[in-house]
């Protein structure tokens, strides 16, 4: 037998439709809220303050330098909070760990949940809910330490302006006795590591030809530059790495012999990562022994907020026949 369905069937099948929509609505739209007021604080903020006891671990004892970060998590549905505050004189750690601000779908509040260590070694976890106040954000907080020490704490985060934000813990019980609240203190935002990748790469080939000295404040401990062509009989070896005194004492001073009346390179496209950067460039240059108009392409890596590495790529062919006069086939020859 063919199952019909009853007529009557069709408005609840209506009534189900629209309240799924409804709910998908409003969940589209609390996630919307979530990103407009979260967008703001993505991001590296550092900033300094003065040491406050009163959570296990801690001490009250001089200066804190702080360093957090905001990111987004897949899809944009949840934010990953990470801190690490340390003591300025000691360098030893007063508090690290990481937050998750989710909201949860079975109530539709705001939520996070937290782990971290405070002071050398007392881990902790905590639990709380977010609500929205003008300008940020204030975790309403419930922490419980390895030991068994229970804390209760709010933290509001505030934007001052676009690269401003203050931090403070309004209230907090601590084992259950009321301590005195850590007044706002400012963060300031840093720029990201791809754009200080990048702008730290351009700033190489601003000073490269023309006033290389000035690169040397740029240039990490451990620098290496490599040019990747493989030719053989040259002023200096082609193929290896040279390292900051011999890349300014030999490599640089090469390349005059070679190219007279200078080289001009036009960037055509610059790729950038949290820990590398490409720039591709067309050369614009007469060689020793023929039209140098080169393609190029440098990578660039970094290593405590500095350039480590520098490899460059281009048609060592153009270099053997128009730089050094070598007589090279072509292989349609």
């Amino acid at each position: 037998m063919i199952f019909q369905p009853h007529v009557s069937c069709r408005p609840i099948c209506l009534f189900v439709a629209i309240l799924c929509v409804f709910i998908s609505s409003s969940i589209t739209a609390a996630n919307d809220e979530l990103q407009k007021r979260m967008a703001p604080f993505m991001g590296r903020w550092s900033g300094e303050s003065k040491a406050f006891g009163g959570f296990e671990g801690t001490t009250d004892e001089g200066d804190l330098s702080w360093n957090i970060r905001f990111r987004w998590l897949p899809g944009k549905q949840a934010v990953e909070h990470t801190w690490k505050a340390t003591y300025l004189s000691s360098q030893k750690n007063f508090s690290s760990g990481t937050e998750i601000l989710f909201r949860d779908a079975d109530s539709g509040e705001l939520k996070v949940i937290s782990f971290g260590v405070d002071g050398d070694d007392v881990a902790w976890s905590n639990h709380g809910t977010v609500k929205w106040v003008k300008r940020g954000t204030e975790v309403s907080l419930h922490e419980k330490t390895e030991n068994g020490i229970a804390s209760e704490y709010v933290v509001r985060r505030v934007k001052q302006g676009r690269n401003r934000m203050a931090l403070s813990i309004p209230s907090r019980k601590v084992d259950g006795k009321e301590l005195a609240p850590v007044k706002a203190f400012v963060l300031q935002r840093q720029p990201s590591s791809i754009a200080r990748n990048r702008k730290m790469a351009e700033a190489f080939f601003a000073d490269l030809l023309t006033n290389p000295e000035e690169l040397k404040a740029i240039l990490h401990p451990e620098f290496r530059f490599t040019y990747m062509g493989k030719i053989d009989n040259t002023i200096v070896p082609y193929g290896v790495p040279y390292d900051t005194d011999t890349f300014f004492s030999e490599w640089l001073p090469h390349i005059p012999k070679l190219a007279p009346q200078g080289i001009k390179l036009n960037t055509t496209q610059v790729i950038a990562s949290d820990t590398g950067v490409a720039i591709v460039q067309k050369g614009d240059a007469q060689g020793k022994y023929g039209r140098y108009d080169n393609d190029y392409v440098w990578v660039f890596n970094f290593k405590d907020g500095k350039i480590l590495s520098v490899e460059e790529y281009n048609s060592d062919y153009l270099v053997a026949t128009r730089l050094y006069g070598q007589k090279l086939k072509t292989p349609e020859e």
